[in-house]
């Protein structure tokens, strides 16, 4: 199986904890492939090496993977020039290493940039060395994790414990993560706004059936929503119930509302999105699957919300639920997200399959089989019906005649005053879970040395 598809498996959690010996081991390993690497370098190359700065035994987790990936991508995004590069992951830790055709002091003073770039980066430890070995120190000392003051100086008088130290780097790993988590579901939610064409909503060609809405009040609208995702995502990490949980969320819908004048932008992502964030969070403390960490968090009130709803349903979704029986995101959250994942799913395979607008098309298969309660409280049963058969029509035609039939249904869509929200909705969540499987790919596997690259100058 492809890393690509682990995904959706749980991941199975496994002690990562490094004895001495193979501490020893390792830096032994890595002493040589320094050596070999810089054989032969010439006056103008170095060599880079990328460690993590992680006190104790456990020198790798799916946090601090997520992290020295990070690194990775930075220094890459630095345009050096790169000759070799290899990266090796095992329970010693993530390592990288990459020639470089480049000037090492120059090289060296871009990397001290990155080691500062934000908090969790004092955990990068990024080493350049010179053809013969020698080792370029830093222009200005690190500072301590904890107080603030140079790192050197704590270390020689141990004026903090082991226990202390990892406590506060965990911290920051846990806060990085979070933001990591946060920004691909804010991106989430802007890759579906700029979807186009989207029948009956709002994209870059118009408003769909929403007068009172426009691009730039959902922008608004996800940008308010990022601290709501930051904070889902560390309350799954604390392994918070749904109650903590519902709580956050209400505080983010009077958020969402004060960004938007009192726009109901993302009401129901609200619900959804931090189900799934926190799920997330909780998969990088424990392993699992965050579909299934989120829908146990679902289940926690599921029935008794939707029991309450039955007896006096306070919103469009509610009375939907009353007189459809159709449970919406509450009853997709509760099984585990199908429809999202179904989503994701067509939404691959446009991609893998080079069609024009993917994102379009995926959207369009979920029209056409999501009961979706938006439709239902704007067209009843009709509206609903007349939507999943054109969309049904539409998807059963070749995938490059599918676009111009997409903008026909958002000129009646429009005229008919229909929404499919519900469908927009599984759209978003399907990118943040596209966006998890890419992130969350090789998190919890440790498999040595997994790529040594020979790149042209």
């Amino acid at each position: 199986m492809k890393r690509s598809e682990r995904w959706c498996l749980k991941a199975a959690m496994k002690s990562y904890s490094a004895d001495l010996e193979k501490m020893l081991a390792a830096r032994e390993r890595r002493a040589g492939i320094q050596r070999r690497m810089l054989e032969g370098a010439g006056a103008d190359s170095c060599l880079v090496c990328l460690t993590m700065n992680i006190a104790g035994e456990t020198k790798r987790t799916p946090m601090i993977r997520m992290l020295f990936d990070t690194g990775v991508e930075m220094l890459r995004s630095q345009g050096f020039r790169i000759r070799e590069e290899m990266l090796i992951d095992e329970v010693t830790g993530c390592e990288a290493f990459w020639l470089l055709d480049e000037e090492g002091r120059r090289v060296k003073a871009l990397l001290e940039e990155a080691e500062d770039a934000f908090p969790a980066a004092r955990l990068f430890d990024f080493d350049v060395m010179l053809p013969g070995g020698s080792k370029l120190s830093r222009a200005v000392g690190r500072r301590c994790l904890i107080c603030d003051s140079y790192a050197a100086e704590c270390a020689r008088s141990r004026r903090h414990g082991l226990a202390e130290i990892k406590k506060a780097t965990d911290d920051l790993l846990r806060v990085f993560c979070a933001e990591k988590l946060a920004g691909a579901a804010r991106d989430s939610l802007l890759d579906e706004l700029y979807t186009t064409p989207k029948p009956g909503l709002v994209d870059m060609n118009n408003n769909g059936a929403h007068a009172d809405m426009d691009v730039p009040l959902f922008e608004k609208s996800a940008d308010a929503l990022y601290p709501y995702f930051k904070d889902a995502a560390l309350l799954g990490m604390a392994g918070c119930g749904m109650g903590p949980l519902r709580e956050r969320g209400i505080k983010a819908e009077r958020e969402m509302f004060a960004a938007t004048g009192g726009v109901n932008t993302h009401k129901g992502l609200i619900y959804s999105m931090g189900l799934l964030l926190a799920g997330m969070g909780r998969c990088l403390i424990e392993g699992g699957s965050c579909t299934e960490h989120a829908a146990q968090l679902a289940r926690e009130d599921a029935e008794e919300r939707l029991s309450k709803v039955l007896a006096g349903p306070v919103t469009n979704g509610g009375a939907v639920y009353k007189a459809y029986g159709v449970r919406g995101a509450t009853g997709e959250a509760a099984a585990g997200f199908p429809d999202a994942l179904y989503c994701l799913e067509r939404l691959s395979h446009y991609r893998e399959s080079g069609c024009s607008e993917p994102a379009s098309l995926a959207l369009c298969d979920s029209m056409a089989a999501l009961d979706d309660t938006n439709l239902l409280h704007r067209g009843g049963m009709e509206g609903l019906g007349f939507v999943k058969e054109e969309a049904a029509r539409i998807a059963g035609m070749p995938p490059e005649e599918r676009p111009g039939e997409l903008y026909a249904l958002d000129r009646e869509l429009i005229s008919r005053g229909l929404s499919p929200g519900g469908s927009a909705d599984m759209l978003a969540l399907a990118f943040l879970l596209g966006r998890w499987q890419k992130i969350s790919a090789d998190l919890f596997v440790c498999e040595g040395e997994y790529q040594n690259d020979t790149a042209g100058a």
